[in-house]
């Protein structure tokens, strides 16, 4: 996941500077719909495990034909249990979890491609990426109230002047290592001067990982109708 930040930080730094802008601010508004999943001390790698339904909405404002942002919400819940995957250690500490969670974000989107809302024809889809800063609550955990970075990308596309079909891949690194209620392992308890040494009895309650903070990601389809700020002007834009 750290290299793949890192891949992430380079490619909006790419499209950022890709092509020229061309002035053009507008609104939108949607719904999404998709799944969403956990990864963090329970599951390390496994992408859509135990996949939930999510639910939102979100407002953006085009900047122009580059650049927009988004400011969205979204309802869903996230589960995990150590009986799901095969290794000793998990079979051993048997820890589960499940929690709903409400997510508020503000967020920056980069287009690859020239954007313009309402051209059915020309400009009218795009890849591109997002990042920004959500606030999370997740009601059955340690930390309730916390705060997560998204990293993700999507695809959109004018189906009508005015409606824009999209999907999207998005995840959240979180600055919590409690989501799962997992207090991540104590390295002093390696050192005798410190602590309980771990033995053949006891290492089996050793937690998690210290120093990993839990993630979650969603996966969505979202609908949304745009307009210019001043309205559509050119007539070409209503024509197929």
């Amino acid at each position: 996941m750290q290299s793949f930040s890192a891949l992430f930080v380079f490619c909006i730094i790419f499209a950022a500077n890709v092509g020229e802008t061309k002035a053009q601010q507008g609104m939108e508004f949607g719904l999404s719909g998709g799944g969403s999943y956990y990864m963090g001390d329970i599951n390390l790698a496994k992408h859509f495990y135990q996949t939930k339904l999510n639910l939102g909405g979100f407002l953006k404002y085009h900047i122009n034909g580059r650049y927009d942002i988004k400011v969205a919400a979204f309802y869903t819940n996230l589960a995990a249990a150590d009986e799901d995957f095969n290794n000793l250690f998990q079979i051993q500490r048997d820890h589960s979890f499940e929690t709903s969670l409400i997510e508020l974000s503000a967020q920056f989107e980069v287009n690859f491609l020239p954007y313009q809302i309402g051209d059915v024809r020309r400009n009218s889809y795009t890849p591109y990426l997002q990042t920004g800063l959500a606030l999370y609550i997740a009601n059955s955990t340690q930390d309730i109230v916390n705060f997560a970075i998204p990293i993700g990308f999507g695809f959109k596309k004018n189906i009508k002047p005015q409606l824009v079909l999209g999907v999207e891949w998005a995840f959240r690194r979180t600055f919590s290592d409690y989501l799962d209620s997992l207090s991540g392992e104590d390295l002093r308890n390696y050192e005798t001067d410190y602590g309980t040494p771990i033995d053949e009895a006891n290492r089996h309650k050793q937690m998690g990982f210290r120093y990993n903070k839990d993630w979650y990601s969603i996966a969505v389809v979202s609908l949304s109708y745009t307009f210019k700020i001043g309205g559509l002007g050119c007539p070409a834009y209503y024509q197929y």
